[in-house]
């Protein structure tokens, strides 16, 4: 999962329901004219494996993210997306890269 661009396009996120292996984000309809998230949609990233699925639906503009929450601390991955600063965001990104792919 690229991180790093969903920090970028925390904006136009936020935290529609979270339980401890789910995450579901809901999404502004404005994402859509960003070139972050058409480049993201183009090229979709390789999921590390503590991601389990992904679902989209831009019916109800949400993203579903099942992952093993053993691997993954939820408070870190709703944080990705709450996150006030860039530089928090940052750190946040490469903590879950610390955690997921080394």
């Amino acid at each position: 999962m690229d991180f790093q661009t969903i920090a970028k396009l925390r904006k136009y996120l936020s935290i529609k329901n979270s339980i401890p292996g789910r995450i579901r984000i809901k999404f502004d309809r404005a994402i859509i004219g960003d070139p972050e998230a058409v480049k993201l949609v183009k090229t979709p990233p390789k999921m590390p494996k503590a991601v389990k699925g992904t679902d989209l639906n831009f019916f109800s503009g949400t993203l579903l993210i099942e992952y093993d929450d053993t691997q993954v601390a939820p408070s870190l991955l709703e944080e990705l997306i709450t996150a006030e600063s860039d530089e928090r965001a940052a750190e946040v990104v490469e903590a879950l890269h610390c955690k997921l792919y080394h």
